[in-house]
């Protein structure tokens, strides 16, 4: 149904295309994600993420990415395949910033992607999802300045992976209580957000 057309990004946890959805011609976002199976069949936590993930679908909320199927296909006897589609956006805000001229964003440019950033991430927060790797990588945003948030709520299917390999992940917008493994909550995705705000500003 889906039909590779580029590779987007490598990340640690699988790669992620662009793809052209050939039932509709319109295009679309496959991220592939690796999860060891049990004698049961999926674990129960990647069956409960992709489900919440489902669910906020039906909000249809503007500055959250679309997730628009779920599909899971066996690899080994330990190993299944979920690839999640979602709606395809063709920059994220690390490239937005890059191709911003000198000497930078206008400061009503940042105040309305702000406004939208925290828009999505309140939305997320009121329905208990910790986004806990925002970055401008996970950011998007469409030709018509609309902001998304991406890679949200993967954070527990990606677990099982990351017991089995070596993870390299981007540690400059993540909270002190994230890097030493305690107990945290919403506030550890305020600590990216200032981060960010202050990217948006230095450009570095």
């Amino acid at each position: 149904q889906y039909e590779p057309v580029a590779e987007i990004g490598v990340g640690a946890y699988g790669t992620v295309y662009k793809a052209r959805d050939l039932q509709s011609g319109k295009f679309v976002a496959l991220k592939n994600v690796r999860v060891q199976t049990t004698e049961n069949g999926l674990p129960l936590s990647t069956v409960r993420e992709v489900a919440l993930l489902k669910r906020l679908e039906h909000f249809d909320h503007p500055n959250i990415v679309r997730l628009m199927d779920v599909c899971a296909t066996t690899r080994t006897e330990r190993e299944t395949k979920v690839t999640l589609v979602f709606e395809h956006v063709d920059q994220d805000l690390k490239t937005y910033l890059d191709k911003a001229p000198a000497p930078g964003l206008p400061l009503d440019t940042i105040k309305d992607l702000m406004r939208q950033f925290l828009r999505g991430l309140d939305f997320l927060h009121s329905n208990c999802i910790v986004h806990r790797d925002l970055k401008p990588e996970n950011i998007l945003v469409t030709s018509s300045g609309q902001v998304k948030l991406a890679d949200f709520g993967l954070a527990r299917i990606y677990s099982c992976q990351m017991a089995l390999t070596p993870v390299v992940v981007t540690l400059w917008y993540r909270a002190p209580e994230v890097l030493l493994q305690s107990t945290y909550a919403t506030p550890v995705d305020m600590w990216s957000v200032g981060c960010i705000f202050a990217e948006m500003f230095r450009r570095k």
